[in-house]
């Protein structure tokens, strides 16, 4: 008992220090973000740095944390060992005594039998015996008497004793386990905020360095998989983690949301929401799936009539958005597919019998396909009609990995232009909804001919962005946009101008692991891309372009940005003294307007930003008076 007690004590410390060292974690530099504002796109490079270090030490102290939770799980594990040893032992010790009463009481009985012919054997000689012996054996008598009942009695006590001792133990044991388990959950309660703040962090230092957000989606078994064990598991406190085990190693990979496979559609779409919103308000979005073919990435992009996909939700939500009496939409849509490195217009039945498109640059700057089909829609029944014809038309054929295998790039394009019926004001939105044919090994699907051909070229342009992504991410003065009709059409989209969301499809089977791993990968390759924050386009209702990006904007007065060819020079003031001229060439429409190739002007609340970046001026150089343009 006093080693439980002792082991009990010792536990309750090991409690107390672990709560002590939750409640100091202060002193580790976790609350470094209170009261502070996150530092905007202005900030130097030593913020960025700073955020990163913050964020590092922050999620090592939650593992550090997250360890010593299990240390204490297994330390409650121990002690209630130990009190069933305890209580064992006791039950062993109360059954010792027990018999030994018995036996005691067994040997009283006999010898007391054995006494009843001697006492009257006594009886009969008593009389002959005088009167001191026979005082004498009447005191012996009372002697065993006592001795009789004073066991007895001593039984009881320890017996109910026992019984106090054991009551009191369980009690103790029980608020013991009690305590613990208040203090699992308030520490689970509070890891789970921590986790949600990480993530809100996480979130703003990927809006600020313009990185590609990328989310996990793992597609359920089906008829093709038969029934195997799933290879994926998933962290029941992150939504962000996602692990993967292949020859009994697992691998860990964080992205910025996870769905595990009873992810409903609507949940996916809850996560896209925002970004849709950004288009609306006149960022360009672009929203892709990724992933080896059968993986899920139409059903996730266009899911199905009872339970559609992003593409139709989205759009359901923007004809909601659109329905504001401030703000009058104009929305146009086109379809097309990259197919065996050609461009066809899916909205047109008869693109095969005409010229094929080809991707152009317009004189005055930025990408277009010359003969494009773009439907001006305004109800959600003349985006299904649309869908309807995009999908009749599009390539697909059964292969060994999907019955209805896609054989191209499938792109939904919308143009959303905006404009304030109050103030004048206009906005220039876009969003590219695109499905990405499946990347496949041949001899898995057991393609040949035509099918062959197709595999071929798609692999060709997924490797051609693969090449892309990775001289994003490496920051190489040369990105390969070129290398195929993918990445050329997508150059709008990864050039640092747009907010873009990778949806990364794979399955949860052990004969598809190395494609799920090589998916992952892919996918950690893109967070790591910097493209530079995304930019807002708008007009004033002075016919003056307006470009809002984290915390600053750029204004000008000038004819519609669609149409023209803008080379200014813009003059920056600051008070009475006036600023080195600074040279920028603007071509194309706001989605491929290319940033200066030079540096802003150091001053308060301004920061340098690379050559390829859209300059940082400060908030107050945000009216005409501080900023002038000229036409050539």
């Amino acid at each position: 008992m006093i080693d439980t007690e002792f082991k009990l004590k010792r536990y309750m410390k090991d409690c107390e220090r672990f709560e002590s060292l939750y409640s100091n974690r202060t002193s580790l530099g976790l609350t470094v973000f209170d009261g502070n504002v996150v530092p905007s796109v202005q900030g130097t490079t030593t913020d960025i740095a700073k955020l990163k270090s913050i964020f590092t030490l922050t999620e090592t102290k939650l593992k550090q944390l997250q360890k010593e939770k299990e240390e204490l799980h297994l330390k409650l594990s121990e002690s209630e060992s130990n009190r069933m040893r305890e209580e064992k032992r006791f039950i062993e010790d109360k059954n010792c005594l027990k018999n030994e009463f018995l036996d005691e009481q067994i040997k009283y009985t006999e010898h007391l039998a054995q006494c009843k012919p001697l006492i009257v054997v006594e009886k009969k000689v008593v009389s002959q015996v005088d009167e001191v012996t026979v005082k004498t054996v009447q005191d012996t008598l009372n002697n065993l008497t006592n001795d009789y009942h004073r066991v007895k009695n001593l039984i009881t006590r320890i017996s109910s004793t026992i019984k106090t001792e054991t009551e009191e133990t369980t009690r103790k044991i029980q608020k013991a386990i009690s305590e613990v388990d208040s203090r699992n959950k308030e520490l689970v309660h509070r890891y789970t905020n921590e986790v949600q703040l990480r993530k809100l962090y996480h979130n703003q230092l990927v809006e600020l360095r313009g990185n590609i957000r990328v989310y996990c989606r793992v597609r359920p078994p089906i008829k093709e998989d038969e029934e195997v064990d799933s290879v994926v598991s998933f962290d029941t406190y992150d939504d962000g983690i996602i692990n993967i085990t292949s020859k009994g190693k697992t691998q860990q990979f964080h992205f910025d949301k996870v769905f595990p496979m009873d992810a409903s559609q609507s949940q996916v779409f809850d996560e896209v929401r925002s970004l849709v919103r950004s288009a609306i308000d006149g960022f360009h979005v672009c929203i892709f799936a990724y992933g080896q073919t059968g993986s899920g990435k139409t059903y996730t992009m266009e899911g199905t009539v009872s339970d559609p996909g992003v593409n139709q939700r989205a759009l359901s939500y923007l004809f909601e958005e659109a329905q504001n009496t401030v703000w009058q939409y104009e929305i146009e849509a086109s379809m097309l597919e990259i197919y065996n490195e050609t461009i066809r217009d899916l909205l047109d039945a008869d693109c095969e019998d005409k010229n094929k498109l080809e991707i152009k640059m317009k004189p005055e700057g930025g990408l277009y396909v010359p003969g494009l089909i773009a439907t001006s829609v305004k109800s959600l029944d003349e985006v299904n009609e649309i869908f309807e014809t995009g999908r009749r038309n599009r390539a697909t054929a059964k292969t060994m990995m999907n019955e209805r295998s896609s054989r191209s790039h499938c792109l939904l394009l919308l143009s959303i232009v905006g404009v304030n019926t109050i103030t004048g004001n206009k906005t220039f939105g876009r969003l590219n909804l695109v499905d990405l044919a499946g990347s496949e090994r041949t001899s898995k699907t057991q393609v040949e001919g035509t099918r062959l051909q197709e595999a071929k070229h798609i692999n060709k342009s997924l490797s051609c962005l693969g090449d892309v992504i990775n001289a994003l991410k490496n920051k190489h003065s040369h990105v390969p946009y070129r290398n195929s009709k993918l990445t050329y059409f997508l150059q709008e989209s990864l050039d640092g101008d747009s907010k873009t969301l990778m949806i990364l499809q794979i399955s949860p089977v052990e004969k598809n692991v190395s494609e799920s791993i090589f998916t992952l990968n892919f996918g950690q390759r893109g967070m790591s891309a910097e493209l530079g924050a995304a930019t807002k386009k708008m007009e004033d209702g002075k016919e003056h372009f307006v470009y809002e990006s984290e915390g600053s904007s750029v204004h000008g007065p000038g004819a519609h940005f669609r149409e023209g060819k803008i080379k200014s020079a813009i003059r920056c003031n600051e008070g009475p003294q006036v600023k080195k001229l600074l040279r920028w060439e603007v071509k194309g429409t706001p989605s491929s307007a290319r940033r200066p190739n030079c540096e802003t002007p150091k001053s308060p609340g301004t920061s340098l930003t690379p050559s390829n970046r859209t300059p940082n001026f400060p908030k107050t150089v945000s009216v005409p008076s501080k900023l002038s343009v000229r036409y050539k």
